[in-house]
């Protein structure tokens, strides 16, 4: 009997060919005392660590010796070049004070804030020398990020060893302790998770385009846990206060990107991007609101066995066409509800009429001239008026 988990290809994400960390030293650091009209320094020291060419260095933001313009009225309104002078990269963040970084690919500068630097006499903001110092400190940590990610396809995705590294790194430039030092039990790799539990597999997923096998990685990285109550319980970390199971899941991204080229050479290209597909789908008389499956697959095939003789890999194909037969079948269901509303009312128009013609035929008037003013035949008329003569026939 079969168990119903479909197959789970067998897949080995590659390891990313990474560079070695060099160090850019830190020289001459700028001042601390923030110009009139910008912001207080906050925390402005940062480490920078470029995934492509492996430079680390120390950053210091200028934010507080730039007056803010008045125009702006948040953060959002300063120009993205210059929040990228500022803030260059994507901060690392940990824990839960926001978005979880392997919710994304790994962008091609990482950052971690010197934590508490500034805000207290006890932590004053980082000299030259000390950035140098931390700098050191930070390369093994940061080989090892770069080391443990994963490749798919010319992307970066996270590891859970990369992971570990990376808030190494963050309990580094932590200097007052905010970043727990614990171990990272909850972090687990999603290859070794669908190892154990076939069943997360998504063999659907590869029915999608790039676009959508994205969103949807970064959904079961989001609520894998969630869904699969087995999983938390072999690979999660408890929280210190029994309130829960903690488990970050990485990697998803990858292993479905390997999974889905499987070694195929070709490159790829997105269905919404090809020859104007979709233009040539709404196009297509054939298929419509009562197009079965078997003609959308039929379609499909012909559409990806066009895009191989061009030596392309076509995704997105069969996600698309479904999704237009639905909007037909979302506007026939709309149109049905017009139609009907329509009908309603010529019915109602039409009792209207039998009763105004029942008059007319009291009032003696013949067929014809009854037919011509409530445009209808007269066989319709003489129909109406036989029907009224036997409802005025006495009963025997």
């Amino acid at each position: 009997m079969s168990s119903g988990v479909a197959p789970v290809p067998q897949v080995e994400v590659a390891a990313y060919s990474a560079p070695r960390v060099s160090v850019v030293a830190a020289g001459e650091m700028i001042s601390s005392r923030p110009v009139e009209g910008a912001d207080a320094p906050g925390g402005y020291q940062s480490v920078l660590l470029d995934t492509v060419t492996g430079a680390l260095r120390f950053h210091e933001s200028t934010r507080h010796l730039e007056p803010w313009d008045p125009a702006w009225k948040s953060i959002g309104d300063v120009p993205r070049e210059t929040r990228d002078r500022w803030d260059p990269g994507v901060l690392f963040l940990v824990g839960t004070a926001g978005p979880h970084p392997w919710f994304e690919p790994v962008p091609r500068v990482l950052r971690w804030s010197v934590l508490a630097s500034g805000y207290t006499p006890q932590y004053p903001y980082l000299s030259a020398e000390e950035a140098n110092a931390l700098l050191e400190a930070v390369v093994p940590h940061a080989q090892e990020v770069l080391d443990g990610l994963f490749e798919a396809a010319g992307e970066l995705d996270w590891s859970a060893a990369a992971a570990h590294a990376a808030r190494n790194v963050a309990r580094l430039t932590d200097r007052s302790g905010v970043v727990p030092a614990v171990a990272d039990a909850d972090l687990v790799d999603f290859r070794d998770i669908v190892r154990a539990f076939p069943q997360v597999y998504s063999p659907e997923m590869f029915d999608l385009s790039l676009d959508g096998l994205a969103r949807a990685c970064e959904t079961q990285t989001r609520f894998l846990g969630s869904w699969y109550p087995e999983v938390k319980k072999l690979f999660g970390r408890p929280h210190h206060d029994g309130s829960g199971v903690r488990l970050d899941v990485l990697g998803v991204r990858s292993w479905y990107r390997t999974a889905l080229l499987g070694g195929d050479p070709r490159p790829t290209r997105d269905f919404a991007g090809w020859e104007d597909g979709p233009g040539r789908l709404a196009a297509d008389a054939d298929i419509t609101s009562d197009s079965a499956d078997l003609d959308l697959d039929e379609w499909i095939a012909v559409e990806e066995a066009r895009a191989a003789r061009q030596g392309v890999r076509l995704l997105g194909a069969r996600d698309t066409v479904y999704r237009h037969r639905d909007r037909l079948r979302a506007s026939d269901w709309e149109r049905l509800a017009v139609v009907g509303a329509e009908i309603s009312r010529l019915e109602k128009l039409r009792a209207e009429r039998t009763r105004l013609v029942q008059k007319g035929i009291g009032w003696g008037r013949t067929d014809l001239e009854i037919s011509e003013q409530g445009h209808m035949t007269r066989q319709g008329v003489h129909l109406i008026r036989a029907r009224k003569a036997e409802a005025a026939r006495p009963p025997v």
